[in-house]
């Protein structure tokens, strides 16, 4: 009998040194890593906020959702690029393009894809066309919604400038050529009194975290997906997307380099998502991939509020647009 208790009060030694271990740990943790500690909470037990989203479906062939005789037309990507059909609707906002520590910058030049418009309240700001009214709607639903306003940081930097570089902190380091912010798909969203440290700690930034897609924008760099972004976890750093992609994201807890390589697109070259909007009307979005015939792409003329983007990890254009029922 005593040789039992005996046993029992080592293992409840052992065990109790293994939880005090973990208990220091933690405690540093919050201590000292606070977004690291967030993420992990997130990542285990956190749960998408999404419901809007219903079930993606798949079809080989654009041809089945339109007639290719009557409802397509071919549209020049160099006309698109320079913005020729905006005002119809067709916009070139690049959103799927990737940069990281793979895929450089090979002499792009990203300037006529951009606007410099001014957000009543948070000043101006550089992105890709179309992106900066999303951008003024997530800010002015967010101060709607919490009461507080985020701060604008850095969105299209043009060149170098070593006074930006912040370390990994936000990725303006010795690899510039890998920052999102040269393409104008990206903004950081910073939070008066609150540094990179300890972002995810204010009931702002985990608003920011839940509800960005909302506007068409995600997370750049998610928590624990550097082997995909070769960034750890930026909360701050959102990038736009586009509704639908920015939905399927954020639903699958995914980073833009795992969409693009291993999910929807390499199932089937075109696929349908059904989202209701911040409207509360449900839309089908049609996504899907082409190559270029002559340096032209195809568009459906069913499809409304056109975004296209190229995949430079792939070569591909992706066309998205909202299906005319």
């Amino acid at each position: 009998m005593k040789k039992r208790t005996k046993r029992w009060l080592r293992l409840a030694r052992s065990w109790g040194i293994f939880l005090g271990i973990c208990a220091l740990i933690w405690i540093i943790l919050l201590l000292t890593r606070p977004n690291v500690t967030w993420g992990i909470i997130d990542r285990y037990f956190g749960k998408s906020r999404i419901s809007t989203v219903s079930e993606v479906t798949f079809t080989d062939y654009i041809e089945d959702i339109c007639d290719p005789e009557t409802q397509i037309a071919y549209y020049a990507i160099d006309d698109l690029q320079r913005g020729l059909y905006d005002e119809a609707g067709i916009r070139y906002t690049n959103g799927l393009y990737v940069l990281n520590d793979r895929y450089f910058i090979h002499g792009e030049d990203f300037s006529r894809l951009l606007e410099t418009p001014e957000l009543e309240g948070w000043g101006s700001v550089t992105m890709v066309r179309g992106a900066a009214e999303h951008l003024l709607a997530l800010l002015q639903t967010a101060e709607a919604e919490t009461g507080r306003r985020f701060l604008l940081g850095d969105s299209y930097i043009e060149g170098r400038d070593p006074s930006r570089d912040h370390g990994n902190d936000c990725y303006m380091t010795e690899y510039y050529d890998t920052s999102e912010h040269i393409t104008g798909t990206s903004v950081d969203l910073l939070i008066e009194g609150v540094d990179f440290r300890t972002y995810m700690t204010d009931d702002l930034a985990e608003w920011l975290y839940h509800n960005a897609w909302r506007f068409g924008f995600a997370i750049r760099y998610p928590f624990w997906e550097g082997e995909h972004t070769g960034v750890f976890f930026q909360p701050w750093h959102i990038h736009y997307v586009g509704t639908p992609h920015a939905a399927l994201l954020y639903r699958d807890r995914m980073p833009l380099e795992e969409y693009l390589d291993e999910s929807y697109t390499t199932k089937r070259r075109c696929y349908l998502v059904d989202f209701t909007g911040e409207d509360g009307i449900s839309r089908t979005y049609v996504i899907y991939r082409q190559t270029p015939t002559k340096g032209q792409i195809y568009i459906p003329d069913t499809l409304r509020d056109v975004e296209i983007s190229y995949d430079n990890t792939y070569g591909y254009y992706y066309v998205t647009g909202i299906l005319d029922k």
